[in-house]
């Protein structure tokens, strides 16, 4: 049965992928953040909000509501800006360059970073790639929308044929 986007249920699906995907992770070096993630409705309604921790190479901490909690930055945007990256990491198994997290907040247009020391704002550019790596699990997930649709289907690879 698929979860939902956004949801706990949607977070703690990534977090046992990437268990599974230790040496994956290992490559790209210590992680160690928390942040928050912001979902702002599409319309009107109420934000969803979570708030992840990793430590090494592992998602330690996922919680619902970013009040309160200790976040080193919150990567915040509506509904349509996530739901198109995360239909693009569906559709292509991992985020194209314009679909990219470091994209997607480089100029805070579709999402932006939010953060009360510059020290947060530096750790999600540091841990950027980390981030989106667990971001790109989604792929293997199967999620819909609150609306019940679901992200497009995965396009098959590209062969080369040799001339």
């Amino acid at each position: 049965m698929p979860i939902v986007f956004p949801s706990l249920a949607f977070f703690e699906a990534l977090q046992r992928e990437m268990r599974t995907e230790k040496d994956r992770f290992s490559r790209l070096g210590f992680f160690d953040t928390n942040f928050g993630i912001r979902v702002l409705p599409d319309g009107t309604g109420k934000s969803a909000e979570f708030v992840l921790g990793f430590d090494v190479f592992d998602c330690v901490r996922i919680a619902e509501g970013v009040d309160g909690a200790e976040t080193d930055f919150v990567i915040e945007g509506g509904f349509p800006a996530w739901r198109e990256m995360l239909d693009n990491i569906h559709e292509l198994g991992s985020a194209d360059t314009a679909h990219s997290l470091n994209t997607l907040t480089h100029f805070g247009e579709a999402l932006q970073v939010r953060y009360d020391d510059p020290d947060g704002h530096d750790k999600m550019y540091r841990f950027a790639e980390s981030i989106q790596e667990f971001l790109d699990l989604s792929a293997r997930i199967d999620f819909t929308y609150p609306d019940g649709s679901p992200p497009p289907a995965r396009r098959e690879k590209l062969r080369r044929i040799g001339t």
